[in-house]
């Protein structure tokens, strides 16, 4: 059975969609921040992907402020592609993604803190435990 990294969306506002993540049975936790609602499997609409189970591998980019991070984790499933290229790196604010998770240990309204440090640890955990024995499973609870 595939490893789970657990994603629980709790806060929304106009501008974006904060959740709680832990890979059950570790210490690892935090916060994702994504774009706002509602869902949507289309590309380039910087809205956020649907709730479900997603499959992860990793994907090499040269793109701006995340390049030094490369390669990253790339979510996908049946109904989201690889070629949407939904990505979990790092970032502080809904205007440096476009639909991809931003991780974070800490949160405020509109923003997750301490996204380095947290991208460096799942990275870590990722490659000594293989990306493709994990899952990502996206629900919500929001309060």
């Amino acid at each position: 059975m595939a490893g789970q990294i657990l994603v629980k969306r709790i806060w929304q506002t106009e501008l974006s969609t904060i959740s709680r993540y832990n890979i059950p049975g570790t210490k690892i936790s935090g916060y994702m921040l994504e774009r706002p609602g509602p869902d949507t499997t289309t590309p380039n609409k910087r809205l956020r992907i649907p709730e479900g189970t997603y499959s992860l591998k990793w994907h090499a980019t040269g793109k701006g402020s995340i390049k030094e991070f490369s390669p990253l984790p790339l979510l996908y499933n049946s109904a989201v592609p690889v070629t949407r290229y939904v990505l979990i790196h790092n970032g502080n604010q809904p205007k440096h993604t476009d639909g991809c998770l931003l991780i974070g240990g800490s949160k405020s309204v509109d923003f997750v803190g301490n996204s380095v440090n947290k991208l460096k640890e799942l990275k870590a955990f990722l490659q000594k435990n293989g990306i493709e024995n994990y899952k990502v499973i996206i629900s919500s609870q929001y309060q």
